[in-house]
């Protein structure tokens, strides 16, 4: 990494140098070489396992020789999301960055990796920094976090002696978080059939449902942004028209902002002023959430319609499938407890398949939530797997590093942080468990839109989180 300074700001300028290296989850390596490499350039005490992890360990500053280490924790990888028409290839197109004076975005309509590059970037300040007053620091990358938590669950912490650990994957720098829930990926798979002929007389259209405004799967579930899914499942069901395909969302983890079909009309005139009666409709529903709501029809090839009850099988698999928030949390008032997302839609061939993300603060609502959709997949004849768990990272009544943290903002801002759970899966929980009794917190700047293409960053919320953090590190 080159020391070539665009922004003003060392976090702000590291995390572009950053982004300029793919780092979709599951194809970390580049980014995690180049960060080894970077460290041992800086003197540190670096190493790498197989999947690439990184731990990199910084010795405490003079003075600080008898305090505590403390562990620092983000993760490398991102969610790589982008708008239909947007030409980047996320295996090898770095990820520009616009700045409008306040926030900063991608360029390209893409994600922007703020989450989790920004926390990458503050850790590698904190190393860098030769006069930081601090205890020792042990630094935790991990990678797969966004999709199989497969970094935080084998990565080896058994030679590191941190028993306090600040998470930096949070997007709000006036929230304290002091809990996060654990969840699972699960695939819902159902037996389709099809008609043996195109009937007479019909041509093939596209409906396209598009323009929501999507987002992170728990962090965003309670906005009321609408599923394109199942908007989708419920323009066709009001239709009925014989349909040849369905397809949507692209990742489990983010709310789908847009999906298709492929159906048949006799008469393609009439099916767009059905459409713009349906889009008027929705509109009144979403005007303030998703102002830019679409639907479109285009011209498409005929092909072989599924059967009439294979697409009420799956309207009804849609409708039935938990989806959006299932419970309230209620120990923290407007948090949600439980919730679930269709994030993925596919409807091709002689198969439905729905992939979700489950989450709960507790896991037994995790089972609870995961147990109707075997339930509803016992009942259409489906089935269900199961895939990429992780653990729910519970509150705790007792955390010194918590009151100190919470002290800390309140005298440099002048104004106290919430203290909160999240309904996100964070990688807490695994370390939880590798180290019971581990004091933790969560923290970061301003962030929105995780997940989408309009995912944006504060560039003054980057230097107050980094401030913040810089200053709770001397008092530790």
């Amino acid at each position: 990494m080159k020391d070539i300074y665009i922004f003003e700001n060392e976090v702000l300028e590291l995390f572009r140098r950053i982004s300029r290296i793919p780092r979709e989850s599951g194809n970390e390596k580049a980014v995690s070489d180049r960060i080894l490499a970077w460290a041992r350039e800086q003197g540190l005490q670096a190493s790498q396992d197989e999947i690439g992890d990184l731990i990199i360990c910084k010795p405490a500053a003079p003075g600080y020789e008898e305090h505590a280490p403390v562990m620092l924790q983000a993760h490398l990888d991102m969610v790589c999301e982008k708008n239909a028409g947007s030409t980047h290839d996320f295996e090898k197109d770095p990820i520009e960055l616009a700045y409008d004076g306040e926030w900063i975005r991608s360029a390209d309509g893409t994600t922007l990796g703020a989450d989790n590059g920004i926390g990458v970037a503050a850790a590698m300040v904190l190393l860098a920094d030769k006069n930081l007053p601090a205890p020792a620091l042990e630094v935790v990358f991990t990678v797969q976090e966004e999709t199989t938590f497969a970094g935080a669950e084998t990565v080896d912490i058994s030679g590191l002696s941190a028993s306090r650990m600040i998470n930096l994957d949070h997007a709000n720098e006036r929230e304290l978080i002091v809990g996060s829930c654990g969840g699972t990926g699960v695939e819902f798979t159902l037996p389709i059939g099809r008609e043996e002929e195109i009937p007479a007389g019909y041509q093939a259209a596209r409906v396209r449902i598009s323009g929501l405004a999507g987002g992170h799967s728990g962090e965003d579930i309670h906005r009321g942004r609408g599923n394109a899914i199942s908007l989708l499942l419920q323009l066709l069901e009001s239709l009925d028209l014989p349909v040849v395909s369905i397809s949507g969302g692209t990742n489990r983890l983010a709310i789908p902002r847009e999906a298709e079909a492929v159906v048949l009309t006799p008469d393609g005139e009439g099916l767009r002023q059905r459409a713009a009666d349906a889009k008027a409709a929705l509109t009144r529903v979403y005007a303030a959430a998703c102002p830019d709501l679409e639907i479109m029809i285009e011209e498409a090839e005929p092909a072989q319609p599924l059967q009439k009850a294979s697409f009420e099988k799956i309207a009804a698999a849609v409708r039935l499938y938990p989806n959006g928030i299932a419970q309230m949390n209620g120990s923290f008032d407007g948090l949600v407890e439980s919730s679930d997302n269709i994030g993925i839609i596919q409807a091709e061939g002689d198969q439905l398949k729905l992939v979700s993300e489950v989450r709960g603060a507790y896991q037994i609502t995790v089972d609870q939530i995961v147990q109707t959709i075997r339930t509803l997949a016992g009942l259409l004849g489906g089935t269900v797997s199961c895939f990429c768990g992780y653990l729910p990272w519970e509150f705790r009544a007792e955390s010194r590093l918590r009151n100190l943290a919470a002290e800390t903002y309140q005298q440099m801002f002048g104004e106290p942080m919430k203290q909160l759970a999240v309904h996100a899966g964070l990688e807490c929980g695994f370390f939880a468990e590798k180290r019971p009794g581990m004091d933790m917190i969560s923290i970061g700047p301003d962030c929105e839109y995780f997940h989408s293409p309009q995912e944006r960053v504060r560039a003054e919320s980057v230097e107050h989180f980094y401030a913040f953090l810089r200053e709770l590190l001397g008092k530790l």
